[in-house]
């Protein structure tokens, strides 16, 4: 069950972040980048992930433990090691109300044949589930592969090898909110039904991010087909400037590592370019 609740939120974090603003200038191809200056006494980290990948595909860079080991705290979009985000998860998986009751017939019927064709999963089986969490398990068979990984789980345990405390930009409640009001359910089902263009712009994207170019990555991603400007600012924008108004006290407070995806660093609403328009320095870790 709980793998479950992992993989939906897990996910939904890379799923619905996926338009971004383009820049004039490319940034240089590096999933990781130093953050100094404006009265830093140390440098902190921010790495770009990519939420899930197959096991094959996955490569933990040795300047990101390099950098990791420099730090002091871990900070993720959600903080997956803490056991109350962990239960409104689970919360907002099995919202109390069957998918049977709040889907009309041809919705349902359309989900049902996505999920039993792409998931070999009947919907009847999951009719306790959000239709979130029914759409990241359809999303999730996207990946041509039996065994996936993901960079946030893979960063708590180093954090827990390091014995280092680990936090969050946002909680569940708030991702959730987000998530809903940028995704109502006629939404998702088309979304639903889009699975084979999904299947598509992921291989690329995880191609463009084997190659460490974070600008690739999100113009794989930025497709109409997916996101329009409500969703854009609900599910990036807002959320980038949430993070980054923190961000400053958090990196003053001691060194940190902020583990948060791709697509949400570049662009001139991106977290590398709002902490730059506050003042520090940010430059590419290339090796």
């Amino acid at each position: 069950m709980r793998t479950i609740f992992t993989i939906t939120a897990i996910t939904l974090s890379s799923i619905f972040t996926t338009k971004t603003i383009a820049q004039n200038t490319p940034l240089e191809n590096s999933l990781l980048w130093e953050v100094s200056g404006k009265g830093l006494t140390k440098p902190s980290y921010i790495y770009g992930t990519i939420h899930m990948i197959c096991e094959n595909d996955f490569r933990m860079p040795e300047k990101a433990t390099r950098a990791f080991d420099k730090t002091e705290k871990l900070i993720l979009e959600i903080d997956y090691n803490d056991p109350n985000e962990m239960a409104d998860m689970q919360k907002a998986a099995v919202p109390g109300t069957l998918l049977s009751k709040t889907l009309n017939s041809s919705q349902y019927s359309l989900v049902d044949s996505v999920l039993k064709l792409k998931a070999k999963i009947p919907l009847k089986a999951m009719d306790q589930y959000s239709l979130s969490t029914v759409y990241s398990i359809a999303i999730s068979k996207t990946l041509a592969c039996a065994t996936t990984k993901s960079y946030e789980l893979e960063f708590i345990k180093l954090a827990k090898q390091k014995n280092i405390a680990t936090g969050a930009l946002e909680t569940t409640k708030a991702q959730m909110a987000y998530l809903q009001t940028a995704y109502p359910d006629a939404v998702m089902v088309k979304h639903i039904h889009m699975f084979d263009d999904y299947k598509t712009m992921f291989n690329a994207a995880v191609k463009a991010y084997k190659e460490e170019n974070i600008s690739k990555v999100a113009e794989e991603m930025n497709n109409k087909k997916f996101n329009d400007k409500e969703t854009n600012k609900w599910m990036l924008d807002t959320r980038n400037t949430n993070w980054v108004k923190q961000m400053p006290e958090m990196m003053k407070k001691q060194a940190s590592f902020f583990a948060v995806g791709a697509a949400h660093l570049p662009g001139k609403k991106g977290v590398l370019a709002l902490l730059k328009a506050q003042g520090y320095t940010v430059k590419p870790v290339m090796n």
